[in-house]
């Protein structure tokens, strides 16, 4: 009896310390949040930055927006992520969030906009596009998870307190990754360049920042991702097909939709010109225009406005640094602009007056008519960029021809 007793007792002793742990576990991982999925105190230093929150941002969002409730989203690539800020003077009053996405898919933002839509009816979406979004690469990470949503994708309410709440939850609390990540959060406080804010936006740290480098590096990666594209047509004629059901739902629902395409520096342009890419993203603008008509029409209401940011004149032209500790206005590298740049997209996008006048010509209304003409007036400027830039322009055919060469030799190791 007495030696049942002892271990009892030794028994109770160690579930004591066992669940006291885990209990202790769960609490630091709320508290820290390194998923920014819970309604947990930021202290700075100890778990207001979230190093690693470009990687979680499809388990964060979904969970952000049933917390928050937002009535205005931004959608898109990156490129919003970096360039959007929910908080700009032009969306002031609306409590926006940014749902940016890296590398997401035309599907995968229809999705986001049908659990937007569930969980609160929007009265202002702001759909930024570039060809990355109409050309999706395989999701092979698992990071997408359908079962959070609170639809499926034909509409349907979803009950997925089983199938994805609580895994999430417990991942996020009880797991060795969420301890781990939880860990990694305390002690990269410091490291990063930027964070993300409470309204979803990628918030810089510091603006040091090697624009030189990086323009090259991303330039030879574009090279790279511009020939994955020209392959794709099957993903950008399905891309265009969730492109139609997002609109189609959108007008349906009397949701206003401001499509937005994406400003870039002249280099992405110049790197998209001699890809021989520029057909398919004319194509892009072609469809885009046309979707947006037809389900207009078929919803019996006025087209969504479509406001096209894309070539190379005005702050695409800013001169790239020619020392590592120059620093840029508007952009980070070709493709990823500043907020200062978005200021200027979502005034001209909501009709606010531009207090730069140098730029008070920037962007183009698509839905108002007159698109061949505005596609050869941006093919002009591409000509015309590589006659009054010939020292960039070499440079970026160099590292054109370099990323293509070894590109075949890579091939040509796969398949000899």
């Amino acid at each position: 009896m007495t030696i049942t007793k002892q271990a009892n007792k030794y028994l109770l002793c160690w579930a004591s310390c066992v669940l006291g742990a885990l209990a202790l576990i769960a609490w630091l991982n709320w508290f820290i949040n390194p998923f920014s999925i819970f309604d947990a105190p930021a202290v700075a230093g100890i778990n207001a930055n979230k190093p690693n929150y470009v990687a979680h941002l499809r388990l964060t969002h979904p969970y952000r927006i049933e917390n928050l409730q937002p009535e205005c989203t931004i959608f898109g690539t990156s490129r919003a992520g970096r360039g959007l800020a929910p908080d700009q003077p032009a969306l002031a009053g609306l409590g926006c969030y940014n749902v940016a996405v890296p590398s997401v898919s035309m599907y995968e933002i229809r999705r986001y906009f049908q659990h937007v839509q569930a969980i609160k009816p929007q009265k202002l979406v702001i759909l930024s596009l570039d060809l990355r979004v109409f050309h999706p690469e395989p999701d092979t990470s698992g990071a997408f998870s359908e079962s959070r949503l609170a639809v499926t994708a034909d509409g349907q309410n979803q009950f997925n307190l089983f199938s994805a709440k609580l895994p999430d939850l417990a991942s996020s609390l009880l797991s060795v990754s969420g301890l781990q990540a939880s860990l990694s959060t305390v002690r990269k406080q410091s490291w990063g360049k930027d964070t993300l804010a409470a309204n979803g936006f990628w918030q810089p740290l510091t603006d040091d920042f090697d624009h030189i480098k990086t323009f090259r590096f991303y330039t030879r990666s574009y090279v790279q991702q511009f020939k994955e594209m020209q392959q794709n047509i099957d993903g950008f004629r399905k891309s265009l097909d969730d492109f139609r059901q997002l609109l189609r739902q959108a007008y349906a629902e009397g949701v206003e939709v401001k499509l937005i395409i994406h400003p870039a520096h002249a280099w992405y342009w110049q790197t998209l010109w001699l890809s021989d890419l520029w057909p398919r993203f004319e194509a892009m603008q072609q469809e885009i225009v046309n979707i947006n008509a037809e389900e207009a029409l078929r919803a019996g209401r006025q087209p969504n406005q479509i406001w096209d940011f894309s070539g190379s004149y005005g702050p695409a032209l800013e001169a790239v640094p020619a020392q590592p500790s120059q620093l840029m206005h508007w952009f980070w590298e070709p493709a990823h602009y500043k907020k200062t740049l978005g200021y200027l997209v979502m005034d001209r996008a909501m009709g606010a007056r531009l207090d730069d006048a140098e730029f008070a010509d920037f962007g183009a209304r698509l839905d108002s008519g007159g698109l061949p003409e505005y596609q050869a007036k941006l093919r002009r400027l591409q000509e015309s960029y590589a006659r009054n830039y010939p020292a960039d322009a070499a440079a970026i055919q160099t590292i054109v021809n370099q990323a293509a060469t070894e590109m075949d030799r890579t091939a040509a190791k796969v398949d000899p």
